[in-house]
Order: structure tokens, then sequence, then C-alpha cells
């Protein structure tokens, strides 16, 4: 049985941070009612067997602090073939890993932060790494008890 509980904040893997607001059949089978924040905000069910495969509970600062360190030993890396690019961005962004969540993270602040003329995401490129970097925003602010107005400056500064 997995640990999840009503009330409590998840980490959706497409939709980011949402919260567990319910369980209900349908049918035969047991869902949790999940509450995604992103856009609008909707309910998304998701099976209470597979639930760890689709939803995980928001690091812990420890983890957080962890995953920090992890994201320094990341390298920059672009892939000049779009479509390349783009099919591995998606696949990092859809994993549902936060490893692979970072990694997108990182390529995105290495795109701010450095002047590189060789790097040149698109339109497309550029919504994903946002996509992912805010969510993993949204979670290091809960993890840290930080004001999300404030948590990107945090982290950047860690990680210098």
């Amino acid at each position: 049985m997995n640990g999840f509980k009503k009330d409590q904040q998840v980490i959706h893997c497409r939709d980011g941070l949402s919260v567990i607001v319910n369980d209900t059949f349908i049918g035969d089978k047991e869902y949790f009612v999940v509450h995604t924040f992103r856009g609008d905000g909707e309910n998304i069910y998701v099976p209470i067997d597979r639930a760890e495969k689709i939803i995980r509970p928001i690091m812990s600062q420890q983890e957080a602090e962890e995953l920090i360190e992890y994201i320094k030993t990341i390298d920059i890396e672009f892939n000049t073939n779009t479509k390349q690019r783009r099919d591995s961005l998606k696949r990092r962004l859809m994993s549902g890993d936060v490893k692979d969540v970072a990694h997108l993270f990182k390529q995105l602040y290495f795109f701010n932060t450095l002047d590189d003329p060789n790097i040149k995401y698109g339109p497309v490129d550029l919504d994903m790494l946002k996509y992912a970097s805010d969510n993993l925003l949204d979670e290091f602010a809960i993890s840290f008890n930080k004001p999300r107005e404030s948590i990107q400056e945090f982290i950047y500064k860690k990680l210098k």
C-alpha cells in the first residue's frame, strides 16, 4: 500500500504541483482525485494501485539540498539536431523522475546565465525547459518553505 493520503501535496509526473483531494471508486477500481495547480487547475483520477508511477511526495528539505548538489554536477548539453533535442527534452519532462526534471532546469539555467551563441533553443524547447523549471521551483519553494516569488534567486545562489 502506498503512503499517500487526502490533502497531501504531491508532484504529478505531468502536471507538477498537485494535491490529493479525495479518493473514489469508478466501477470496481479505486482512484485518488488529484487537483493540479497548473493553468486553471483540473482534477485528475489516479489509479491507487499505480499511484507511485504517476505521483510522488514533495521532496524534504534534505532531499532538495541533495538534488541541488546533483544539479551542480550536470554539464551543459545541447544537441544541434532539433528533432533529437526535442525528443530528449520531452522524454525527460514526461519521465516523472526528479533528476530528469533537474537536468532540464539546469539546461535552462545555462541558457539564462551563459552567453553562448552556439546554444539556440527554439520556442518549443524553451517552453519545455521553462515548464520543467517552473515545476521544480514550485517544489523547491515548498521544500525550503520559501515564497515562490523568491525561490529561483535562492536556488541560483545555491548553485554558484
